[in-house]
Parts: structure tokens; sequence; C-alpha cells
């Protein structure tokens, strides 16, 4: 007989505290990368130089990590799914900062390419044994 789950561990729960985790995560990077290579002026892209850009990159694909992972741990590990959406949403905020200041075609690249594909590699690494 099925066990009931806990309302704490649905997908949906798991995906929305990932997302959180992984945001939370970019932020502190960011900061992080702030403080190494300092900041420009999103104004003027000509002052950001590509350290900076290689930061934000970092910190955006560890957050997907940490949010794939938290989402596919939270959720009872039974899917991939609240994982790869936790990507796809960290993304989709990617792609809006795209749009708000201009980047480069190689950090667009590699983030549709490393993105997802980061937040599918956790999220099927922490997958519960099937038995």
């Amino acid at each position: 007989m099925l066990e009931p789950r806990r309302w704490y561990a649905s997908p949906w729960i798991g995906g929305l505290i990932g997302v959180f985790a992984g945001g939370l995560a970019i932020m502190l990077i960011e900061m992080g990368g702030h403080l190494l290579f300092g900041s420009a002026d999103p104004s003027n892209p000509s002052t950001i130089t590509v350290p900076m850009f290689l930061s934000v990159l970092v910190a955006w694909i560890a957050g997907c990590w940490i949010a794939a992972t938290v989402a596919t741990v939270w959720s009872g590990a039974r899917s991939i799914v609240p994982g790869v959406v936790c990507g796809v949403v960290l993304l989709a905020g990617a792609v809006m900062n795209f749009v708000t200041i201009p980047h480069p075609a190689w950090l667009m690249i590699a983030a549709f390419v490393l993105m997802p594909g980061t937040a599918l590699l956790a999220a099927k690494g922490r997958l519960a044994p099937r038995s």
C-alpha cells in the first residue's frame, strides 16, 4: 500500500523552495563577484568586464544546481521535474536580465545551455534509487 505524502513534500512546495534557494544563492554569489571584481554601470555596457560577466554566469549555474537539488530532495526525490522546472524558472530570470542589460552573445548562449543542463544533472543526481 502506498503511504500518503505529507503536504510539505509535494513537488510544488519543493519547486517553490528550490527557486527561492537558487535565487538566494545567485544573489549571494553575485554579491561576492561584485566584491571581487567591482561593479559597473549597467547603462554603459563598455564598463562591464569579462570577469564580471563570468562571475554572473558562475552565480547562475551554481544557483541552478542548488535550486534543482533542493527541489528534488524536498519533493522526495521521485522525479526530476521539480528540479528541471527550477532551472527553467531561473533561466527565465536570466532572459529578463538579458532584455534589461546588454550581454555578450557568448554569455547568453552559455546560459541557455548550462543553466537547464546543470538543473537536469543536479536533479538526476539526487533521484532516489528505485527498488
